[in-house]
């Protein structure tokens, strides 16, 4: 029997790959937004621009992020690459949960790419609930854990507040990226968790 059907096409031929297609237009629009956040910021952000310049269709991305700020929070989120600090001191653990800002702040255009998604999470609940999603993974059940260690061996006191800690920790963060409009430079991190450790110390 013929394998080619009435349209001519070889029914033996592999079909293109679904999945494969998804991902690289899934990546494709998370560049554009980035792109998107660079040149216009989460206030001006423009989803048929985005469409656009991905190739994509208005359709795909509302059906991927039905909420348009958690397209700018996971654009942002996943630059934010866990950092291996290569130490076991405390200060060089804590510090490895803030490098990844630092980092992404000194690499091109990361700082606004990072300040649009922060404004998208204030602005959009459900990309505010996906930030702080990202947040308790990366920053605060790690900071808890480091802190434990620290009062079991009283290096410092156990009356604390985790979640007042995650704001002592990573509001320079916030500040640096919505205030001052700039990367933070080399070393912030490790001089942060300097001073973070100092106001806990006994």
């Amino acid at each position: 029997m013929d394998k080619a059907d009435k349209s001519g096409t070889d029914a033996s031929a592999p079909r293109r790959q679904g999945p494969k297609r998804s991902e690289s237009s899934r990546a494709a629009i998370l560049d554009a937004t980035r792109e998107e956040m660079v040149n216009h910021g989460w206030r001006k952000f423009s989803v048929d621009s985005i469409a656009r310049n991905a190739h994509a269709s208005k359709q795909t991305i509302y059906r991927w992020w039905p909420a348009t700020g958690t397209m700018c929070v996971e654009a942002a989120t996943v630059l934010l690459q866990s950092a291996a600090t290569g130490g076991t001191e405390p200060v060089d653990r804590i510090a490895a949960l803030l490098l990844p800002f630092e980092a992404l702040t000194r690499t091109g255009n990361g700082h606004a790419v990072l300040r649009g998604a922060l404004l998208a999470a204030s602005d959009e609940k459900e990309a505010g609930e996906l930030w702080r999603s990202w947040l308790k993974s990366n920053v605060r059940a790690p900071l808890r854990l480091i802190l434990a260690e620290l009062a079991a061996k009283q290096s410092i006191s156990r009356d604390y507040d985790l979640d007042e800690m995650v704001n002592l920790l990573v509001s320079p963060v916030w500040h640096k990226l919505l205030v001052m409009r700039a990367p933070m430079k080399e070393g912030f991190s490790r001089e942060q968790a300097g001073r973070f450790l100092r106001v806990l110390a006994l």
